[in-house]
């Protein structure tokens, strides 16, 4: 699976992912860490690259949280799923999350 983690419409980071073998090698595009999908980690392991997907999604524990999973078409918290469905988009920036082969 391969992912580009972006600013607007800048590519910041990314991101080859290999579930089979659970590995994750990147490729940033900016000198920025506030803006790379892993900050300064040039070698994320596999938990890192899931805990980013999930800091990409709502909380698990927000009020709520099955009105959301609902309004989203989904049965349960998976935030592999969250962000294909939201982008990763967050209130509080403009990077996101494009999925560029599955």
């Amino acid at each position: 699976m391969v992912l580009e983690y972006r600013n607007k419409d800048s590519l910041s980071t990314r991101i080859y992912v290999d579930y089979g073998n659970e590995s994750v090698k990147i490729e940033n595009f900016t000198d920025d860490l506030i803006e790379r999908a892993f900050g300064a980690n040039e070698t994320p392991s596999f938990s890192d690259y899931e805990k980013f997907l999930e800091s990409r999604c709502f909380p698990r524990t927000r009020d709520h949280v099955k009105w959301i999973l609902r309004d989203l078409g989904l049965d349960s918290y998976d935030p592999l799923t969250i962000v294909k469905k939201t982008a990763g988009r967050m209130a509080e920036d403009d990077m996101w999350i494009k999925f560029v082969e599955e």
